[in-house]
């Protein structure tokens, strides 16, 4: 029978026989009378998968030696063995008790011809000419015999009840106590999937609870050990493959008698030495572990949040652990392939990835934007190497602001060979990295640098050109072009006298600091007091600009702390160089000064009340009024794009340009657009992204194949598998970059100075190395019989009442339904058409509840609708 594996089939060097240094030369064979080749060494079980061809087991697994192999940690480890990473040597450093985990779960049984009783297929190599049977009276009578004593133990009568589908397993039909029902991933339980295809005989023993420890109180990971039928997979994942060493054998007596199962060395997984690999999660074929913080519809996004999370697309986990070996060359390499701007970004840079660090539910996350610094201003070059710059193509692309979207652009489109002019009406490139973050933050000379990889490449910049009509670049021969002119205009306060001199916006007034123009004959006077309205990165940002020129700032936010949307360490930059935060305060009319005073300023006060739509508590006015002088008063309360006519593309009502998300093209055909002008006011790592997006699909408009990835990389470093016991890993916290002394920011010389090499990979090795765990084989599963979606097998359906699932060629469920009559239900899908393969089908004469069973047990394995939802589904649900 067919075997299920969603991960790609490979040789598992876990299985080969702990004295075999390498796999033999291939051998020839059979099982249930196909012909078989396998190298020698191979186990029969592992053979027998790579052919298709199922045995089932649940204490062997790809990336774990199988139970035989398996010894109470009396020998070395064999490192690499394993694709997992580890060791073929056993139940590991700790944990070295024996019990019946020990022998394996006895499963796999096999007959081969010419040898007396059964052999296990997990531990026997193969050998030329042997005749395997995988099937037989005898075979299936020592499984369910096996799969009894497994089963008696643990919570099983959800396995044998006629209403088990759809089930939620919360109440039962049938008064079944909770602690005998099986447990929330019975959908997907591998364990009950064995079950199902082995058959659970009559004389399975009844369960009685044994009241073994249940924990769901500490980070990440819920353990039911009531749950675990001791195959011991996850004591050799973490003792051998991971090297942690935080799990061992434990043995009580419960009222079935002696009971082993495997917990922690110490009371909690703190105390244990747990890194919180995730990869005993991984490997647990029942609910005993689970991690509580995965999202099922989006497993390898959650176990690795990090690189999901950036939307450029970075290996943040890569990076993060060359940074950690001191390898700053080989991580900026790596940053470079999806990012042109490190240095940039490792200084301003929002770092959706640390917000979504694992780390964070234990302690702190780690300072992932800092390590992108250190690696950047430690640069040895290596990336140039691999760099790519194809030949000319003689294509002429024009890009429209050299912000980081259309220096993204530029930079990709110049690589792809083709001749590029960024067009820009300031007097130097950077945009709103430039213009709108002071120097303290990110110095000029860091985006000078940057910007100069962007020339290297050929790129034409023309400054002081402003291009307010695309056709003119049509008409000079320009094939595609990029609208990234930025979000520059700033929203007005909308109270009376917000357009008396003295008051400006937040992006006027940014521009005229980085140009010099503050506290100039002609430029703006910030006076004795400064007003800075908002509570975002944006109003720090004025604040601090202005305290370095001697004035007294107040920024006034209508909220309180908790709301105000600032980042700590601008939030806390703020309090350090003396802004005056102030909270429940709204401005509400400007007028002309008195008292010395160019303006006078009345604030409302607020109060808070109901949340609104941001999540956030509503300010409402109290009634009290203050009314205070100020010089400038600078509003941060947004920004929106500048409209041009005479680029003729549709945009929203905020003048954002409306664009398709895939390509970033424009309402009008060979114009694209990204960054703040389709974002409104974001962040740069997003421009960056669009830009990456607009260049591919302008490479593909101007004849590419849209292809601008690189792979800077090449010396075939990865993650080592083997993490190994670090005493004190999981409870070191956060370290902090070198910062300048507030007492000596009183000019604009960067204020962070991020970390020196020790403090750097200190906080880099508190990685939880999460990018491990996906790359663990999936476990074997039994095969599914489903029939060919075609007109011959619908005819051979019964015409009656039933549900159907179509599937596609993966067997993904791509649509589940009820009907009355089976037959004629899917010849209506067939004729419709799609993407279907094959089908399943059941009879069932309450078909409409029958469907709603299935489709809540879909929803609760995969946390989505089948297909991705239809309209019809997500009415019902």
């Amino acid at each position: 029978m067919e075997a299920v594996q969603t991960s790609e089939i490979r040789w598992w060097k876990a299985s080969r026989p702990v004295d075999m240094p390498e796999f033999g030369a291939p051998v020839q064979f059979s099982i249930d009378g196909v012909d078989v080749e396998a190298p020698a060494g191979a186990s029969i079980l592992n053979a027998a998968t790579a052919a298709g061809l199922y045995i089932p087991a649940l204490c062997a697994h790809p990336d774990l030696p199988p139970a035989g192999q398996r010894r109470a940690g009396d020998g070395p480890s064999r490192a690499g063995a394993s694709p997992l990473g580890g060791a073929a040597s056993g139940v590991g450093e700790r944990g070295g008790q024996t019990s019946p985990g020990d022998g394996g779960c006895n499963l796999c049984m096999v007959e081969v011809e010419g040898e007396e009783g059964l052999r296990k297929a997990c531990s026997m190599p193969v050998r030329a000419g042997l005749v395997v049977r995988t099937q037989s009276p005898a075979i299936q009578e020592s499984r369910q015999a096996s799969l009894a004593k497994i089963l008696g133990p643990h919570p099983h009568v959800c396995l044998t009840c006629p209403q088990r589908e759809g089930c939620s397993r919360s109440q039962c039909s049938y008064g079944n106590p909770q602690e005998t029902r099986c447990c929330s991933i019975f959908s997907s339980c591998e364990l009950r999937k064995v079950s199902d295809y082995i058959g659970i005989p009559n004389t399975t023993p009844p369960y009685k609870p044994a009241q073994l420890p249940v924990v769901l109180d500490e980070p990440f990971f819920d353990r039911d050990y009531n749950l675990c039928i001791d195959c011991r997979r996850c004591l050799v994942a973490c003792n051998d493959v991971r090297g942690v060493g935080c799990l061992e054998v434990k043995e009580v007596e419960t009222p079935q008698g002696k009971r082993t199962y495997v917990g922690t060395i110490a009371p909690t997984l703190i105390e244990s030495g747990c890194t919180f690999c995730q990869a005993c999660v991984t490997v647990c074929p029942t609910g005993a572990l689970m991690d509580r913080t995965l999202d099922p519809a989006r497993r390898e996004e959650s176990m690795v949040p990090c690189k999901s999370a950036c939307p450029a697309g970075i290996d943040v986990p890569r990076y993060v652990q060359l940074a950690a070996e001191g390898k700053y060359g080989e991580a900026i390499a790596v940053v470079r392939e999806k990012l042109p701007f490190p240095g940039i970004l490792g200084r301003a840079c929002f770092a959706m990835c640390e917000s979504a660090c694992r780390r964070k539910d234990l302690d702190d996350p780690l300072s992932i934007r800092n390590l992108k610094r250190i690696a950047a201003d430690n640069d040895t070059g290596i990336w140039r190497e691999f760099a790519k710059k194809l030949p000319a193509t003689g294509k002429k692309a024009g890009v429209i602001g050299a912000g980081p979207a259309g220096l993204t652009v530029a930079y990709y489109l110049a690589k792809q060979g083709h001749a590029v002019t960024v067009f820009d009406a300031q007097p130097a490139a950077g945009g709103m990295a430039r213009y709108g973050i002071p120097s303290y933050r990110v110095p000029a000379e860091v985006i000078d640098d940057e910007v100069s990889e962007v020339a290297a490449l050929g790129v034409e910049f023309r400054y002081g050109a402003k291009v307010e009509n695309v056709d003119e670049l049509f008409n000079d021969g320009y094939g595609a072009v990029f609208v990234g002119i930025g979000a520059q205009g700033g929203d007005k306060l909308g109270i009376p006298g917000d357009d008396l001199p003295g008051v400006v916006d937040s992006p006027t007034y940014l521009k005229a600091v980085t140009m010099g123009l503050v506290n100039t004959p002609e430029g703006i006077q910030t006076g004795k007091k400064v007003a800075v309205i908002g509570g975002g990165n944006v109003a720090t940002d004025n604040a601090r600009s202005s305290r370095r020129y001697g004035a007294e700032v107040d920024m006034v936010y209508r909220r309180t702390r908790e709301e105000m949307p600032a980042r700590l360490e601008e939030f806390e930059g703020c309090v350090e160089e003396g802004v005056n935060i102030r909270y429940l305060l709204a401005p509400k009319k400007i007028e002309p000064g008195t008292n010395g005073y160019r303006l006078q300023i009345t604030y409302a006060k607020m109060a808070l009340g109901e949340a609104d739509a941001s999540g956030r508590r509503r300010p409402v006015e109290t009634g009290e009024e203050i009314v205070e002088g100020v010089d400038l008063v600078i509003g941060a309360i947004g920004q929106f794009p500048n409209r041009f006519e005479g680029f003729g593309v549709e945009t929203d009502r905020k003048g954002r340009i409306t664009v398709r998300e895939d390509s970033m093209l424009t309402s009008r055909p060979k114009v694209y657009a990204g960054g703040d002008c389709v974002l409104g006011p974001s962040t740069l790592i997003e421009s960056v992204a669009q830009g990456r997006v607009a260049a591919s699909a302008m490479d593909k408009a101007l004849g590419g194949d849209g292809d601008i990835s690189e792979v800077l990389l090449r010396d075939g470093w990865e993650t080592n598998p083997r993490i190994g016991r670090k005493d004190g890993f999981n409870t070191t916290r956060k370290f902090h970059p070198i910062m300048l002394a507030p007492e000596q920011r009183t000019g604009w010389d960067e204020v962070e100075l991020g970390f020196d090499d020790a403090t750097a990979r200190a906080e880099a090795a508190r990685c939880f190395k999460c990018n491990l765990a996906p790359k663990i084989a999936e476990a074997v599963l039994p095969p599914e019989s489903s029939l060919t979606f075609d007109a011959a097998a619908i005819a051979a359906v019964p015409a009656e009442a039933g549900v159907f699932q179509l599937l596609d060629g993966d067997k993904n469920v791509l649509m589940i339904k009820g009907v009355e009559n089976l037959r004629e239900g899917l010849m209506e899908q067939l004729e419709r058409g799609g993407e279907a393969t094959n089908f399943v089908f059941e009879e069932a004469a309450m078909f409409t509840s029958r469907e709603s069973q299935m489709i809540q047990a879909y929803l609760q394995q995969y946390g989505k609708m089948p297909g991705g939802g239809s309209d019809e589904l997500d009415d019902l649900f």
